[in-house]
């Protein structure tokens, strides 16, 4: 999963407490352009990101198109347009991953390796080994996600229940819901890891909810038609808050995302008395406050903050933040300088 030459050596950094800083990087075929790789960039996170340049031809995971990543990497990707056919082969790279999880974001995706088969549907996962040579067959995807397993962090894998790898986990299991959701917030560099030691801890999570995913063994059960609802209004919030930034957000967005309509969304926010765009402005606000009363010294300006948290007019922000809390963002800031 290494990259070839650098195409923003500017973007990267460098020195001593380049390590620090954590944040979403991207890593693109030689073959897709700067503009494309730009769209991709700004439909996915709301803003471009620094990049490199990797070989075509198999450079990336599934022959992808480009893959999403982090930087330092904590073994969290998502490759974007990845080949209808591809193999993973035994030994092809000596410090490549020994096991990974995969999910397929949509479509489907059939997985062969030593006369074993398992399929995956959209949202569903699997932990591999790669021990043996892997085939994948992809079907209608325009994603995959994978993450690279470490057994020193998750013991099991080394000696893994009968039937523990190679098995396709529902999409409904709470450690695979858990874990997606933590990914995502990851991926959009929307969590502050910019310590070693929180990089570190965020590993040990993700091996950890891989590990509770794992275990969760229990057959799907039936759910109460209001636990249902629950459930998707709870899955509908993490998707707002890992894109809240996005001046695109929009029900649209979120019906594309979860197959339901935009009325069926609305109904679901209906049951809590408000509706999708109270409930985006709420937290774009809340998150604003947050913003502004927990950044040391002289912080972002205000209108930055506005435009951080996705509004695209500074006017309807100050009216919005007065009406919402009763003092403009001026004023907030000005007591949290204050002390």
């Amino acid at each position: 999963m290494g990259a070839g030459e650098a195409v923003e050596p500017e973007a990267r950094g460098g020195g001593p407490g380049e390590s620090e800083s954590f944040s979403p990087f991207w890593l693109v075929s030689d073959l897709v352009a700067r503009d494309e790789a730009n769209a991709l960039s700004h439909k996915v996170l709301g803003r471009s990101v620094a990049r490199e340049a990797v070989a075509s031809g198999g450079g990336l995971p599934f022959a992808a198109r480009c893959a999403l990543t982090t930087r330092p990497d904590i073994g969290l990707m998502s490759c974007f347009s990845p080949a209808a056919q591809w193999s993973w082969p035994h030994g092809a790279c000596a410090d490549g991953p020994r096991h990974i999880l995969v999910r397929p974001a949509e479509g489907r995706v059939l997985i062969e390796q030593g006369g074993r088969r398992t399929s995956l549907r959209a949202r569903e996962a699997a932990v591999l080994a790669l021990e043996a040579e892997t085939r994948f067959s992809l079907v209608q995807i325009g994603r995959i996600d994978l993450i690279r397993l470490d057994v020193a962090r998750l013991p099991l894998l080394a000696e893994p229940p009968a039937g523990a790898l190679m098995r396709a986990v529902a999409r409904g299991n709470r450690g695979l819901q858990v874990l997606g959701h933590y990914g995502a917030l990851l991926l959009r560099g929307l969590l502050p890891l910019h310590s070693a030691a929180l990089q570190d801890l965020a590993i040990g999570h993700i091996h950890d909810l891989v590990g509770a995913m794992l275990a969760d063994r229990s057959a799907p059960v039936q759910v109460a038609a209001a636990d249902r609802r629950a459930g998707r209004l709870m899955a509908i919030k993490a998707d707002i808050e890992a894109r809240l930034e996005r001046r695109d957000l929009g029900i649209d967005m979120l019906s594309s995302l979860h197959g339901l309509s935009a009325r069926a969304i609305q109904k679901l926010f209906e049951t809590e008395s408000r509706t999708f765009s109270d409930y985006v402005l709420e937290r774009r606000l809340e998150r604003a406050w947050h913003r502004l009363v927990t950044v040391e010294g002289q912080g972002p300006t205000i209108s930055a903050i506005a435009f951080e948290v996705g509004f695209g007019d500074l006017s309807y922000f100050n009216r919005s933040f007065r009406k919402r809390f009763g003092r403009s963002p001026s004023q907030v800031r000005s007591a949290q300088q204050a002390g």
